[in-house]
């Protein structure tokens, strides 16, 4: 099993394995992560397990109808899923041990932050992956 945790150990998961990884240039997670880019590992749902904390998760809507989870104690964010996906996105940085996947694409290019330069050679989509977009209710 892979393990993860958020920053003070309380909130823990664990998988069997990633599906793969992706580097996202959206302004949520830009602001939320603090960073230039927010790099996510994705595991199909059967694969993932939380271990503790899960009641320690409290949830945030940063735009309407996308909700993000964070632990309640030290704010890291933490695993979860859109409801129209068959998997669970966990940021990277979460992990404890080797997710075992590397980046294989760029999404929401077109919101990257300007001082921000992509220098390899991975794909790249301006929004949304094709058929990963959010279903319309």
């Amino acid at each position: 099993m892979i393990k993860g945790s958020c920053a003070c150990g309380r909130v823990r998961f664990e998988i069997e394995a990633a599906r793969s990884m992706t580097h996202c240039h959206c302004v949520n997670c830009r602001k939320l992560t603090a960073a230039s880019v927010a790099t996510y590992v994705h595991v199909e749902k059967d694969k993932f397990r939380w271990v503790a904390g899960e009641d320690n998760i409290a949830t945030y809507e940063s735009s309407p109808g996308s909700f993000r989870k964070f632990c309640r104690t030290c704010g890291s964010m933490v695993p979860g899923q859109a409801p129209y996906l068959p998997t669970v996105s966990i940021p990277a940085g979460l992990f404890d041990d080797d997710p075992g996947v590397r980046p294989r694409l760029h999404v929401f290019t077109s919101s990257k932050a300007p001082w921000h330069e992509i220098t390899d050679d991975l794909p790249q989509h301006p929004k949304w992956v094709p058929g990963f977009e959010p279903k319309q209710s």
